[in-house]
């Protein structure tokens, strides 16, 4: 009967392969424990603060709480990342507020062409210059802050904010407020669009602008339900709601972290 002889390399090379594979299925069923968010940024205990933290929360991420940001930042690299793509999108508003810019600066230098559409009148003319207002402002924020955001991305910054959560909340107003002055001077330019067309001697023109607008909110009314948007503003009221009456504390969040951290599990789990 002929006989196999194997090297002691290919042995080797065998059982390292085996090692290797064990190795990377154990590492693979072992999860690190997760850090928990710390304390100074969970939402204070008393009633009006913690309303006043939910308020700003949701204004300003459109979350109830911190824990999602908190999941970004314990991440490797999660806050020079975070403000990494914040910039790159502060730059891409730049462009379009120079163009909104450009847009009201056109309407307020030139004469209407049409007398029965006027909006050189005193209302359309007031939110034209309201605009113009917003946006030069948005756009000086939007250029100082992709100046200086290159010490936001430092960890001696978060180190410095992570102390407190107001202290986090108000740079989180600082990033917020070239997002929010442009979209006030794009609403003061529709208003003064629309007003101009309602305010119109020509019947035509006040029943197209009617029409336009009753569109336009229709598709964005039918856009927002589904969003994230109404369904985290949905979960916030609910939650301070119950809280408020009955001190019950409803987090879904953590009941969907709950069950894909169990489904994870079963699958990781050998049958």
């Amino acid at each position: 009967i002929p006989t196999i002889h194997s090297s002691p390399s290919s042995q080797a090379l065998v059982m390292s392969n085996t090692v290797s594979y064990d190795t990377l299925k154990d590492s693979q069923g072992l999860e690190l424990p997760k850090k928990p968010i710390p304390a100074r940024w969970r939402p204070p205990s008393s009633l009006f603060p913690r309303v006043i933290f939910h308020v700003m929360c949701f204004c300003l991420t459109f979350h109830a709480n911190l824990d999602f940001m908190w999941e970004i930042f314990r991440e490797p690299n999660g806050w020079e990342n975070f403000h990494t793509l914040y910039l790159t999108q502060i730059n891409q508003l730049s462009t379009v507020q120079g163009l909104l810019l450009t847009t009201v600066a056109v309407f307020i230098s030139t004469p209407p062409p049409l007398k029965q559409i006027d909006y050189a009148a005193d209302g359309p003319y007031t939110l034209l210059s309201e605009s113009l207002v917003f946006s030069l402002f948005g756009l000086l924020l939007q250029l100082f802050t992709s100046v200086v955001g290159q010490t936001y991305q430092k960890q001696k910054t978060f180190k410095a904010l992570k102390r407190n959560r107001w202290l986090f909340l108000c740079h989180i107003i600082v990033l917020s407020i070239p997002v929010y002055l442009f979209g006030i001077s794009l609403l003061l330019l529709i208003f003064a669009i629309s007003v101009t067309g309602f305010l119109s001697s020509s019947t035509s023109a006040q029943i197209f602008t009617g029409a336009t607008f009753a569109v336009l909110f229709a598709c964005l009314f039918v856009s927002v339900l589904p969003s994230p948007f109404f369904s985290r503003l949905h979960k916030m009221l609910h939650k301070m709601l119950r809280r408020t009456t009955d001190s019950v504390d409803d987090d879904d969040d953590d009941d969907d972290e709950l069950d894909k951290e169990r489904g994870e599990k079963a699958a990781g789990s050998p049958v």
